[in-house]
């Protein structure tokens, strides 16, 4: 796939890395004249109208407080993919959105499927998910255009994520609140930021039946 990614900070940086080691063309995007650099093996473009032209994949990866006036500039065509991997911390959600996802979509406008995903984990775990033990990071995923949600999906269990379609756009909110559950966890509760969620599943008792 060609994939652009919107940022070329910590998210991006580490998703580009992932990305290519997994033989995707990637291109970041970033404002002219930023000194940011990229790894190698990624294309540097402009962030602008055109910036993500031919993308099979658009990930936004900047902070949520100039989200919306990013995807504004991308002008993204008809029929792209935008995913928002962006959380509303420390800045208001704008009425009347309900959640950063809304407010995603609307700057989209709405020939963009718009798909909420790697929002839930720290960028320490975006290059290289699996765990030693071979655990995968939970990695939920949203949006209200099913096709769109299911490429996602498969993207990120390629990439070494456990992948779970979660259903439409309504179920963006719970997925930022897990990002500030993960910030919970990992600060709050002093467990640092490798600290990551992992859905093992407890073994049925002998002789009951399996759900």
């Amino acid at each position: 796939m060609l994939i652009t990614l919107v940022g070329a900070g910590s998210v991006a940086t580490a998703l580009t890395v992932n990305l290519l080691r997994h033989g995707h063309a990637v291109r970041l995007a970033v404002r002219p004249g930023s000194k940011r650099p990229v790894p190698d093996g990624a294309a540097r473009v402009d962030l602008g109208p055109g910036a993500a032209q031919g993308s099979d994949l658009v990930i936004l990866a900047v902070p949520f407080a100039v989200a919306a006036h990013v995807v504004s500039d991308l002008a993204l065509p008809s029929g792209s993919v935008l995913v928002d991997a962006t959380n509303p911390f420390g800045v208001p959600v704008p009425e009347p959105h309900l959640h950063g996802l809304s407010v995603i979509a609307a700057a989209a406008g709405p020939e963009v499927a718009v798909v909420k995903a790697f929002n839930v984990v720290g960028a320490e775990h975006l290059a290289a998910p699996q765990l030693p033990d071979g655990a995968r990071p939970v990695l939920p995923v949203a949006s209200d255009d099913a096709p769109a949600r299911r490429a996602v999906v498969d993207l990120a269990d390629s990439l070494g994520f456990h992948a779970v379609d979660v259903g439409g756009a309504a179920a963006a909110p719970l997925l930022e609140d897990a990002a500030r559950y993960w910030g919970l966890l990992a600060f709050s509760g002093g467990l640092g930021r490798r600290m990551v969620l992992v859905a093992h599943q407890r073994p049925d008792p002998a002789g009951s039946p399996s759900r």
